[in-house]
Protein backbone atom coordinates (compact mmCIF):
# COMPACT_ATOMS: atom_id res chain seq x y z
CA UNK A 1 0.00 0.00 0.00
CA UNK A 2 2.82 2.38 0.90
CA UNK A 3 4.36 1.37 -2.76
CA UNK A 4 1.44 1.97 -4.79
CA UNK A 5 1.12 5.32 -2.47
CA UNK A 6 4.29 6.45 -3.32
CA UNK A 7 3.89 5.95 -6.71
CA UNK A 8 0.61 7.95 -6.66
CA UNK A 9 2.67 10.78 -5.07
CA UNK A 10 5.78 10.35 -7.32
CA UNK A 11 3.43 10.35 -11.12
CA UNK A 12 0.69 12.79 -9.39
CA UNK A 13 3.85 15.42 -8.80
CA UNK A 14 5.29 14.52 -12.31
CA UNK A 15 2.17 15.02 -13.72
CA UNK A 16 1.16 18.38 -11.54
CA UNK A 17 4.99 19.88 -12.48
CA UNK A 18 4.81 19.06 -16.04
CA UNK A 19 0.88 19.83 -16.79
CA UNK A 20 0.17 22.15 -14.10
CA UNK A 21 3.33 24.36 -14.15
CA UNK A 22 3.64 24.42 -17.97
CA UNK A 23 -0.36 25.32 -18.59
CA UNK A 24 0.52 27.87 -15.97
CA UNK A 25 3.34 29.55 -17.47
CA UNK A 26 2.31 29.53 -20.95
CA UNK A 27 -0.98 31.11 -19.54
CA UNK A 28 0.98 33.90 -18.07
CA UNK A 29 3.01 33.82 -21.17
CA UNK A 30 0.67 34.66 -23.39
CA UNK A 31 -0.91 37.40 -21.23
CA UNK A 32 3.03 38.58 -21.24
CA UNK A 33 2.85 39.41 -24.70
CA UNK A 34 -0.90 40.93 -25.14
CA UNK A 35 -0.99 44.23 -24.65
CA UNK A 36 -3.71 44.72 -21.50
CA UNK A 37 -6.35 47.39 -22.10
CA UNK A 38 -5.20 50.87 -22.77
CA UNK A 39 -8.67 53.09 -22.01
CA UNK A 40 -9.97 49.82 -24.21
CA UNK A 41 -7.64 50.66 -27.00
CA UNK A 42 -3.95 51.12 -27.32
CA UNK A 43 -4.79 55.07 -28.95
CA UNK A 44 -3.04 57.79 -27.28
CA UNK A 45 -5.88 60.01 -27.51
CA UNK A 46 -5.03 63.32 -25.80
CA UNK A 47 -6.48 64.62 -22.64
CA UNK A 48 -8.41 67.36 -20.54
CA UNK A 49 -12.19 67.44 -19.89
CA UNK A 50 -12.86 70.06 -22.30
CA UNK A 51 -11.13 68.04 -25.87
CA UNK A 52 -13.51 64.92 -24.22
CA UNK A 53 -16.52 66.57 -23.85
CA UNK A 54 -16.32 67.47 -27.76
CA UNK A 55 -15.83 63.61 -28.63
CA UNK A 56 -11.94 64.39 -28.81
CA UNK A 57 -12.06 66.40 -32.05
CA UNK A 58 -9.45 69.25 -31.20
CA UNK A 59 -6.76 68.98 -33.49
CA UNK A 60 -8.25 72.15 -35.01
CA UNK A 61 -9.17 73.98 -31.76
CA UNK A 62 -6.84 73.05 -28.83
CA UNK A 63 -6.71 76.28 -27.26
CA UNK A 64 -5.73 75.43 -23.79
CA UNK A 65 -2.72 74.10 -22.09
CA UNK A 66 -3.44 70.54 -23.32
CA UNK A 67 -3.31 71.56 -26.54
CA UNK A 68 0.75 70.03 -26.60
CA UNK A 69 -1.04 66.35 -26.52
CA UNK A 70 -3.40 67.48 -29.69
CA UNK A 71 -1.82 69.90 -31.49
CA UNK A 72 1.31 71.74 -30.67
CA UNK A 73 1.01 74.41 -32.68
CA UNK A 74 -2.27 75.69 -31.35
CA UNK A 75 -0.17 76.42 -28.37
CA UNK A 76 -0.03 80.12 -29.73
CA UNK A 77 -3.22 80.82 -29.17
CA UNK A 78 -3.15 81.20 -25.35
CA UNK A 79 -2.90 84.75 -24.65
CA UNK A 80 -1.72 84.69 -20.67
CA UNK A 81 0.44 82.26 -18.50
CA UNK A 82 -1.98 79.00 -17.71
CA UNK A 83 -1.59 76.31 -15.28
CA UNK A 84 -4.23 73.03 -15.75
CA UNK A 85 -4.13 69.83 -13.79
CA UNK A 86 -6.60 67.27 -14.94
CA UNK A 87 -7.86 64.04 -13.24
CA UNK A 88 -10.05 61.33 -14.54
CA UNK A 89 -12.25 58.27 -13.69
CA UNK A 90 -12.57 55.40 -15.90
CA UNK A 91 -14.64 52.28 -15.45
CA UNK A 92 -14.11 48.96 -17.85
CA UNK A 93 -16.80 46.29 -18.16
CA UNK A 94 -16.14 43.31 -20.65
CA UNK A 95 -18.61 40.81 -21.07
CA UNK A 96 -17.10 37.45 -22.38
CA UNK A 97 -18.43 34.91 -24.77
CA UNK A 98 -16.36 31.35 -24.25
CA UNK A 99 -17.59 30.19 -28.02
CA UNK A 100 -16.51 26.52 -27.95
CA UNK A 101 -13.51 26.56 -25.97
CA UNK A 102 -13.42 24.63 -22.35
CA UNK A 103 -12.97 28.28 -20.58
CA UNK A 104 -15.87 29.23 -18.10
CA UNK A 105 -15.64 33.14 -19.01
CA UNK A 106 -18.25 35.81 -17.30
CA UNK A 107 -18.54 39.39 -16.63
CA UNK A 108 -15.43 41.13 -15.78
CA UNK A 109 -15.35 44.67 -14.39
CA UNK A 110 -12.42 47.09 -13.43
CA UNK A 111 -12.24 50.53 -12.66
CA UNK A 112 -9.71 53.59 -11.43
CA UNK A 113 -8.83 56.80 -10.67
CA UNK A 114 -5.75 58.83 -12.18
CA UNK A 115 -3.87 61.95 -12.87
CA UNK A 116 -4.49 62.73 -16.48
CA UNK A 117 -2.32 65.49 -17.55
CA UNK A 118 -0.80 68.63 -15.73
CA UNK A 119 0.64 71.24 -17.20
CA UNK A 120 1.91 74.95 -17.41
CA UNK A 121 2.30 77.37 -20.56
CA UNK A 122 3.88 80.92 -20.75
CA UNK A 123 3.65 82.85 -23.62
CA UNK A 124 6.16 85.12 -24.50
CA UNK A 125 7.94 87.19 -28.01
CA UNK A 126 11.87 87.09 -29.14
CA UNK A 127 13.05 89.06 -31.95
CA UNK A 128 8.93 90.74 -32.46
CA UNK A 129 7.80 86.66 -32.95
CA UNK A 130 4.87 85.35 -30.58
CA UNK A 131 6.03 81.95 -28.48
CA UNK A 132 4.05 79.99 -25.95
CA UNK A 133 5.83 77.39 -24.23
CA UNK A 134 4.95 74.19 -21.91
CA UNK A 135 5.96 72.20 -20.09
CA UNK A 136 3.41 68.84 -19.58
CA UNK A 137 2.55 65.40 -18.01
CA UNK A 138 0.09 63.48 -19.56
CA UNK A 139 -1.00 59.55 -18.82
CA UNK A 140 -0.83 57.54 -22.44
CA UNK A 141 -1.38 54.32 -21.40
CA UNK A 142 -3.31 52.39 -18.66
CA UNK A 143 -3.07 48.97 -18.23
CA UNK A 144 -5.76 48.10 -15.70
CA UNK A 145 -7.46 45.27 -16.81
CA UNK A 146 -8.83 42.31 -14.68
CA UNK A 147 -9.88 39.07 -15.73
CA UNK A 148 -11.36 35.47 -14.57
CA UNK A 149 -11.73 31.86 -15.86
CA UNK A 150 -12.01 28.19 -15.34
CA UNK A 151 -10.94 25.68 -17.09
CA UNK A 152 -10.63 21.68 -16.71
CA UNK A 153 -7.27 19.57 -17.68
CA UNK A 154 -7.28 16.33 -18.40
CA UNK A 155 -4.76 14.11 -16.56
CA UNK A 156 -3.46 10.73 -17.49
CA UNK A 157 -6.03 9.41 -14.92
CA UNK A 158 -7.56 11.86 -13.27
CA UNK A 159 -8.79 15.65 -14.24
CA UNK A 160 -7.41 19.21 -12.64
CA UNK A 161 -10.11 22.04 -12.81
CA UNK A 162 -8.85 25.16 -11.76
CA UNK A 163 -9.48 28.99 -11.28
CA UNK A 164 -7.12 32.00 -13.21
CA UNK A 165 -7.19 34.96 -12.21
CA UNK A 166 -5.41 37.73 -14.08
CA UNK A 167 -5.16 41.06 -13.08
CA UNK A 168 -2.69 43.86 -14.58
CA UNK A 169 -2.29 47.04 -13.36
CA UNK A 170 -0.41 50.20 -14.12
CA UNK A 171 0.74 52.74 -16.80
CA UNK A 172 2.95 54.53 -19.07
CA UNK A 173 3.07 58.40 -18.91
CA UNK A 174 5.17 60.92 -20.58
CA UNK A 175 6.83 64.50 -20.01
CA UNK A 176 6.37 66.85 -22.62
CA UNK A 177 7.99 70.24 -23.40
CA UNK A 178 6.71 71.94 -26.20
CA UNK A 179 6.94 75.39 -27.48
CA UNK A 180 4.89 76.85 -30.56
CA UNK A 181 5.35 79.70 -32.85
CA UNK A 182 2.95 82.24 -34.72
CA UNK A 183 5.18 82.49 -38.39
CA UNK A 184 2.57 84.50 -39.97
CA UNK A 185 0.13 86.55 -38.85
CA UNK A 186 -2.51 83.22 -39.63
CA UNK A 187 -0.37 80.68 -39.30
CA UNK A 188 1.31 78.83 -36.09
CA UNK A 189 3.65 75.88 -35.46
CA UNK A 190 4.54 73.78 -33.02
CA UNK A 191 6.52 70.90 -31.71
CA UNK A 192 6.40 68.89 -28.73
CA UNK A 193 8.79 66.08 -27.54
CA UNK A 194 7.70 62.90 -25.43
CA UNK A 195 9.88 61.42 -23.26
CA UNK A 196 7.92 57.90 -22.27
CA UNK A 197 8.53 56.58 -18.90
CA UNK A 198 7.24 54.38 -15.95
CA UNK A 199 3.76 55.42 -14.71
CA UNK A 200 4.64 58.44 -12.22
CA UNK A 201 3.55 57.06 -9.23
CA UNK A 202 4.76 53.94 -9.75
CA UNK A 203 7.95 51.41 -9.53
CA UNK A 204 7.27 49.87 -12.94
CA UNK A 205 5.09 50.61 -16.17
CA UNK A 206 2.28 47.59 -15.72
CA UNK A 207 2.47 44.77 -13.47
CA UNK A 208 0.51 41.34 -14.59
CA UNK A 209 -0.16 39.11 -12.27
CA UNK A 210 -1.57 35.36 -12.58
CA UNK A 211 -3.29 33.66 -9.73
CA UNK A 212 -4.29 29.88 -10.13
CA UNK A 213 -6.23 27.45 -7.87
CA UNK A 214 -7.33 23.96 -8.39
CA UNK A 215 -8.39 20.68 -7.26
CA UNK A 216 -8.84 17.37 -8.96
CA UNK A 217 -8.40 13.63 -8.82
CA UNK A 218 -5.64 11.29 -9.69
CA UNK A 219 -7.47 8.12 -9.67
CA UNK A 220 -9.31 8.11 -6.19
CA UNK A 221 -6.80 10.29 -4.62
CA UNK A 222 -7.97 14.19 -4.38
CA UNK A 223 -5.32 16.43 -4.86
CA UNK A 224 -5.26 20.82 -4.91
CA UNK A 225 -3.16 22.87 -6.47
CA UNK A 226 -2.15 27.01 -6.50
CA UNK A 227 0.24 28.82 -8.06
CA UNK A 228 0.99 33.03 -8.84
CA UNK A 229 2.75 33.92 -11.33
CA UNK A 230 3.89 37.59 -11.96
CA UNK A 231 5.59 39.52 -14.74
CA UNK A 232 6.37 43.17 -14.21
CA UNK A 233 7.42 45.82 -16.76
CA UNK A 234 9.59 48.33 -16.09
CA UNK A 235 12.81 51.18 -16.94
CA UNK A 236 9.94 51.93 -20.35
CA UNK A 237 11.58 54.48 -22.27
CA UNK A 238 11.00 55.83 -25.35
CA UNK A 239 11.08 59.24 -27.32
CA UNK A 240 9.16 61.17 -30.22
CA UNK A 241 7.75 64.07 -31.65
CA UNK A 242 5.03 65.28 -32.34
CA UNK A 243 4.66 68.69 -34.92
CA UNK A 244 1.72 70.35 -35.24
CA UNK A 245 -0.10 73.58 -37.49
CA UNK A 246 -3.05 75.77 -36.99
CA UNK A 247 -4.07 77.71 -39.87
CA UNK A 248 -7.40 80.56 -40.03
CA UNK A 249 -8.28 79.67 -43.26
CA UNK A 250 -10.98 82.30 -43.42
CA UNK A 251 -12.60 85.20 -41.18
CA UNK A 252 -15.50 86.98 -41.72
CA UNK A 253 -17.04 89.10 -38.79
CA UNK A 254 -17.49 86.38 -36.06
CA UNK A 255 -16.84 83.50 -38.44
CA UNK A 256 -13.68 81.80 -38.39
CA UNK A 257 -12.44 78.77 -40.06
CA UNK A 258 -9.47 77.19 -38.88
CA UNK A 259 -7.53 73.99 -40.18
CA UNK A 260 -5.43 72.08 -38.04
CA UNK A 261 -2.55 69.16 -38.53
CA UNK A 262 -0.72 67.03 -36.49
CA UNK A 263 2.30 64.26 -36.94
CA UNK A 264 3.23 61.54 -34.34
CA UNK A 265 6.39 60.11 -35.53
CA UNK A 266 7.06 56.26 -34.67
CA UNK A 267 9.42 55.49 -32.20
CA UNK A 268 11.30 51.83 -30.07
CA UNK A 269 10.17 51.30 -26.69
CA UNK A 270 12.96 49.77 -24.51
CA UNK A 271 11.65 48.00 -21.39
CA UNK A 272 12.60 45.28 -18.48
CA UNK A 273 10.47 41.96 -18.40
CA UNK A 274 11.12 40.28 -15.17
CA UNK A 275 9.18 37.20 -14.68
CA UNK A 276 8.91 34.90 -11.70
CA UNK A 277 6.34 32.78 -9.48
CA UNK A 278 5.87 29.34 -7.44
CA UNK A 279 3.13 26.96 -6.91
CA UNK A 280 2.38 24.29 -4.76
CA UNK A 281 0.54 20.88 -4.76
CA UNK A 282 -0.90 19.44 -1.85
CA UNK A 283 -2.40 15.97 -1.22
CA UNK A 284 -2.46 13.25 1.47
CA UNK A 285 -1.28 15.73 4.21
CA UNK A 286 1.69 16.86 2.10
CA UNK A 287 2.80 20.02 0.43
CA UNK A 288 5.02 20.44 -2.27
CA UNK A 289 6.13 23.89 -3.45
CA UNK A 290 8.13 24.55 -6.87
CA UNK A 291 9.91 27.80 -6.82
CA UNK A 292 10.15 29.11 -10.87
CA UNK A 293 12.85 31.00 -11.17
CA UNK A 294 13.52 34.64 -11.94
CA UNK A 295 14.26 35.56 -15.06
CA UNK A 296 15.12 39.04 -16.92
CA UNK A 297 14.33 39.84 -20.09
CA UNK A 298 14.75 42.93 -22.39
CA UNK A 299 12.32 44.18 -24.81
CA UNK A 300 11.74 46.65 -27.74
CA UNK A 301 8.51 47.56 -29.32
CA UNK A 302 8.13 49.58 -31.93
CA UNK A 303 5.13 52.12 -31.85
CA UNK A 304 3.25 53.25 -35.11
CA UNK A 305 3.41 56.97 -36.51
CA UNK A 306 0.02 58.34 -37.16
CA UNK A 307 -0.89 61.80 -38.95
CA UNK A 308 -4.12 63.57 -38.51
CA UNK A 309 -6.16 66.93 -39.70
CA UNK A 310 -9.13 68.54 -38.52
CA UNK A 311 -11.36 71.49 -39.40
CA UNK A 312 -12.98 74.16 -36.44
CA UNK A 313 -15.73 76.13 -37.65
CA UNK A 314 -16.53 79.44 -35.10
CA UNK A 315 -20.29 80.28 -36.16
CA UNK A 316 -20.29 83.02 -34.07
CA UNK A 317 -18.73 83.85 -30.80
CA UNK A 318 -21.16 81.27 -28.67
CA UNK A 319 -21.07 78.20 -31.02
CA UNK A 320 -18.86 76.39 -32.79
CA UNK A 321 -18.06 73.00 -34.40
CA UNK A 322 -15.38 70.90 -35.34
CA UNK A 323 -14.03 67.34 -36.93
CA UNK A 324 -11.42 65.32 -36.82
CA UNK A 325 -9.50 62.64 -38.86
CA UNK A 326 -6.40 59.95 -37.92
CA UNK A 327 -5.16 57.94 -39.36
CA UNK A 328 -2.73 54.91 -37.65
CA UNK A 329 0.22 52.86 -39.23
CA UNK A 330 -0.49 49.58 -36.48
CA UNK A 331 1.22 47.61 -39.43
CA UNK A 332 4.41 48.28 -37.72
CA UNK A 333 3.54 47.35 -34.24
CA UNK A 334 5.77 44.54 -33.23
CA UNK A 335 8.15 43.45 -30.76
CA UNK A 336 11.84 42.22 -30.22
CA UNK A 337 13.50 40.15 -27.84
CA UNK A 338 17.20 40.35 -26.47
CA UNK A 339 17.80 36.81 -29.29
CA UNK A 340 16.33 39.02 -31.74
CA UNK A 341 13.06 37.32 -31.97
CA UNK A 342 9.92 39.53 -33.54
CA UNK A 343 6.08 39.02 -32.38
CA UNK A 344 3.04 40.93 -32.89
CA UNK A 345 2.38 42.55 -28.83
CA UNK A 346 -1.32 41.36 -29.56
CA UNK A 347 -1.53 37.74 -28.53
CA UNK A 348 2.09 37.12 -29.51
CA UNK A 349 1.33 36.37 -32.80
CA UNK A 350 4.13 36.11 -35.32
CA UNK A 351 5.17 39.24 -37.57
CA UNK A 352 3.23 37.48 -40.52
CA UNK A 353 -0.04 38.15 -38.98
CA UNK A 354 -1.68 41.59 -40.13
CA UNK A 355 -2.46 44.08 -38.01
CA UNK A 356 -5.00 46.41 -39.96
CA UNK A 357 -4.51 50.20 -39.92
CA UNK A 358 -7.27 52.35 -38.19
CA UNK A 359 -9.20 55.70 -39.44
CA UNK A 360 -10.84 57.49 -36.80
CA UNK A 361 -13.48 59.95 -37.11
CA UNK A 362 -14.54 62.72 -34.12
CA UNK A 363 -16.56 65.44 -34.54
CA UNK A 364 -17.57 67.69 -31.13
CA UNK A 365 -19.66 71.04 -31.19
CA UNK A 366 -19.57 73.89 -28.20
CA UNK A 367 -22.07 76.52 -27.13
CA UNK A 368 -21.30 78.79 -24.56
CA UNK A 369 -23.87 80.59 -22.46
CA UNK A 370 -22.27 84.03 -20.94
CA UNK A 371 -24.00 85.26 -17.58
CA UNK A 372 -22.66 88.90 -16.25
CA UNK A 373 -19.21 87.60 -15.11
CA UNK A 374 -19.10 83.62 -15.74
CA UNK A 375 -19.19 81.26 -19.20
CA UNK A 376 -20.76 78.41 -19.07
CA UNK A 377 -20.28 75.93 -21.93
CA UNK A 378 -22.26 72.74 -23.30
CA UNK A 379 -20.35 70.63 -25.23
CA UNK A 380 -21.48 67.19 -27.10
CA UNK A 381 -19.41 64.82 -29.35
CA UNK A 382 -19.80 61.62 -31.27
CA UNK A 383 -16.52 59.12 -32.66
CA UNK A 384 -15.54 56.28 -34.24
CA UNK A 385 -12.34 55.22 -32.71
CA UNK A 386 -11.28 51.69 -33.85
CA UNK A 387 -8.95 50.30 -32.06
CA UNK A 388 -6.29 47.59 -33.71
CA UNK A 389 -6.40 44.09 -33.38
CA UNK A 390 -5.36 41.11 -35.73
CA UNK A 391 -6.30 41.04 -39.04
CA UNK A 392 -9.19 43.37 -39.27
CA UNK A 393 -9.54 46.57 -36.91
CA UNK A 394 -12.42 46.08 -34.26
CA UNK A 395 -14.92 48.92 -34.74
CA UNK A 396 -15.75 51.00 -31.35
CA UNK A 397 -17.91 53.64 -31.42
CA UNK A 398 -18.31 56.31 -28.74
CA UNK A 399 -20.17 59.73 -27.75
CA UNK A 400 -19.60 62.23 -25.08
CA UNK A 401 -21.38 65.30 -23.38
CA UNK A 402 -19.56 67.71 -20.81
CA UNK A 403 -19.77 71.36 -19.39
CA UNK A 404 -18.42 73.64 -17.02
CA UNK A 405 -18.17 77.20 -15.75
CA UNK A 406 -15.44 79.65 -16.56
CA UNK A 407 -14.16 82.85 -14.46
CA UNK A 408 -11.66 85.71 -15.23
CA UNK A 409 -9.07 83.84 -13.31
CA UNK A 410 -9.95 79.81 -13.70
CA UNK A 411 -12.22 77.41 -15.01
CA UNK A 412 -13.40 73.96 -14.14
CA UNK A 413 -14.75 71.88 -16.52
CA UNK A 414 -16.13 67.88 -16.68
CA UNK A 415 -16.62 65.55 -19.43
CA UNK A 416 -18.20 62.29 -19.47
CA UNK A 417 -17.42 59.69 -22.11
CA UNK A 418 -18.82 56.00 -22.94
CA UNK A 419 -17.59 54.10 -25.68
CA UNK A 420 -18.83 50.63 -26.61
CA UNK A 421 -17.83 47.65 -29.25
CA UNK A 422 -19.14 44.01 -29.99
CA UNK A 423 -17.85 40.74 -30.85
CA UNK A 424 -14.19 41.55 -29.72
CA UNK A 425 -11.43 38.58 -30.77
CA UNK A 426 -10.06 37.33 -27.75
CA UNK A 427 -7.46 36.13 -29.58
CA UNK A 428 -5.30 39.75 -28.83
CA UNK A 429 -5.42 38.43 -25.67
CA UNK A 430 -4.00 35.17 -25.79
CA UNK A 431 -7.41 33.53 -26.01
CA UNK A 432 -8.30 32.30 -29.11
CA UNK A 433 -11.99 31.16 -29.81
CA UNK A 434 -13.64 33.75 -27.51
CA UNK A 435 -15.24 36.56 -27.79
CA UNK A 436 -16.35 39.77 -26.18
CA UNK A 437 -18.27 42.79 -26.02
CA UNK A 438 -16.61 45.81 -23.60
CA UNK A 439 -18.19 49.26 -23.01
CA UNK A 440 -15.60 52.16 -21.16
CA UNK A 441 -17.17 55.02 -19.12
CA UNK A 442 -14.63 57.66 -18.18
CA UNK A 443 -15.59 61.21 -16.32
CA UNK A 444 -12.61 63.96 -16.24
CA UNK A 445 -12.51 66.73 -14.75
CA UNK A 446 -10.38 70.33 -15.25
CA UNK A 447 -9.27 73.23 -13.55
CA UNK A 448 -7.15 76.06 -15.52
CA UNK A 449 -5.80 78.67 -13.48
CA UNK A 450 -5.03 82.05 -16.02
CA UNK A 451 -2.49 84.37 -14.43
Amino acid sequence: MATIKRNEIFILILTFVIVVVQSAQTSIAQFSLAPPNINATPLPVGSGARAIGQGGAFIAVADDATAASWNPGALIQLERPEFSIVGSYLATQQDFDPGSTPLELGNESVSRGDLNYVSAAYPFRIFRKNFVAALNYQQVYDFHMNLDFDRTIPLRAGSLTDRINFESKGGVGALTPAISMLVMPKLSIGVAINFYTDEFFGDYAWRKTLTQTGSGLLGTTPFTTSGKFETTYKNFQAVNVTTGLLWDVWEKEDKLLTFGAVYDTPYTANVDRITNGESMLSMMGRTFKTQLPETREHFKEDYPMSFGAGLGFRYSDALSFSMDVTWTDWSEFKQEDENGNESRPLGGASTDTRIGDTYAVRSGAEYLIFKQKVIIPVRGGLFYEPRPSLDDPVDVYGFSVGSGITFKRFSIDAAYQFKWAHDVDGEDFGLPGTKFNFNDHMFLTSLIVYF
